[in-house]
């Protein structure tokens, strides 16, 4: 019995680190939060936070896979249910923006982990997708997604992720806070998914210039123009 009660109170203390470290990132960012500011935060003792993390390092690794993966408990939960991927898309971008809405601190947390945390940040962008890529796999093997292959599926999640990242910056972050996804933003967000999930519109053909000879072009393209300069 002591012994469970110890156990429940060092997880109640290891949850109110990370809750303050979450907290003092989305505010101050993860270069000027401290192990100091942390305990302050959490309302412990210094050496406390050394008792669950090694240093500031760990404690930083250990963030994104832990609240992150909350964040995409709260999204599959709600799309559990739903029928078809236009409906699961719907759902899990309304649950996705809700969360995040009252979690803001997610949001930096998140963007910043690429350069304090990287490893962290990858495994949980790869989660993610290979989340999407099973969603959209059951979707095609039902049927649907007419006019593309297995091999669309990954990128095809990468874009949705993509969209998703540039309206929340764009339509929802202001400073600290986040708020919900505007209606006529998710309208038009879902207008153009059903349009391009359900396009039967074949592929470009053989007579359109290979991908890596177009990239050939480009490239060559750009690098005139950086010579030349802005002005020209």
């Amino acid at each position: 019995m002591a012994g469970r009660r110890r156990n429940e109170r060092a997880e109640q203390v290891r949850e109110a680190i990370i809750q303050a470290a979450a907290r003092t990132i989305g505010e101050k960012g993860y270069d000027k939060t401290s192990i100091a500011r942390v305990a302050e935060e959490a309302g412990i003792a210094h050496g406390s936070v050394y008792l669950h993390f090694e240093n500031r390092q760990a404690l930083f690794d250990s963030l994104l896979p832990t609240l992150g993966r909350r964040m995409l408990d709260f999204i599959r939960r709600r799309t559990r249910h739903t029928r078809t991927v236009l409906e699961r898309e719907r759902v899990g971008l309304e649950a996705n923006f809700a969360y995040l809405s009252t979690h803001p601190h997610l949001h930096r947390l998140t963007n910043e982990a690429e350069f304090f945390a990287p490893e962290a940040h990858r495994e949980f962008y790869d989660h993610l997708a290979e989340g999407y890529v099973r969603a959209l796999r059951r979707a095609h093997a039902a049927g649907e997604l007419p006019g593309y292959t297995d091999a669309d599926l990954e990128p095809m999640a990468y874009m949705l992720m993509g969209a998703r990242e540039f309206l929340l910056s764009r339509y929802c972050v202001t400073g600290t806070e986040v708020r919900p996804l505007p209606q006529e933003v998710e309208r038009i967000y879902m207008t153009v998914v059903a349009r391009a999930l359900s396009a039967t519109t074949p592929l470009p053909d053989e007579a359109a210039p290979s991908p890596e000879h177009a990239a050939d072009a480009l490239r060559e393209a750009a690098e005139t123009d950086f010579g030349r300069g802005v002005g020209g």
